[in-house]
């Protein structure tokens, strides 16, 4: 729901759990003017409240990332899936890449989980954002016993 009332369909990227309720990450693609004077599709990102974004009947939301309030540690807590690729292309002078990213750095239509991340990262070119940190998301987890 736009702040004006209007309806729009949106994509949802995560939804995280806090004290006061459940707030959701969506997607709103928009026109947007680039400096040649044409215009390209962009994806603006909010966090909303439940008033503002409601279910689309039949979607399943399923592997939508979701970060689960956790009384003991005062926090939301991640859950899987939390990653997602960017592909780089390629230009004169600079091959094409592949970026990882923690979900929500940047529009994506794809989730992955731990073993897509760290099998996406091994490939070459590819490479984990700096912005988001992916590298140390991917950190070996502490505390749990090997399988």
């Amino acid at each position: 729901m736009l702040p004006d009332g209007q309806e729009v369909r949106a994509r949802l990227h995560a939804r995280r759990q806090q004290r006061g309720g459940w707030h959701y990450q969506v997607g709103v693609q928009l026109w947007q003017n680039r400096a040649d004077g044409s215009v390209e599709a962009t994806e603006h990102q909010a966090w909303v409240s439940p008033a503002q974004a409601r279910p689309i009947p039949g979607v399943s939301y399923q592997d939508v990332p979701t970060l689960r309030f956790s009384p003991a540690k005062g926090q939301p807590q991640r859950s899987q899936p939390a990653w997602t690729l960017q592909h780089l292309p390629h230009r004169p002078g600079h091959p094409g890449a592949t970026l990882l990213h923690v979900i929500g750095c940047v529009p994506s239509d794809q989730a992955l989980d731990r073993r897509q991340a760290l099998a996406a990262l091994s490939q070459p070119r590819a490479a984990a954002c700096t912005e988001c940190d992916a590298a140390r998301s991917l950190a070996p987890e502490t505390g749990r016993s090997a399988p």
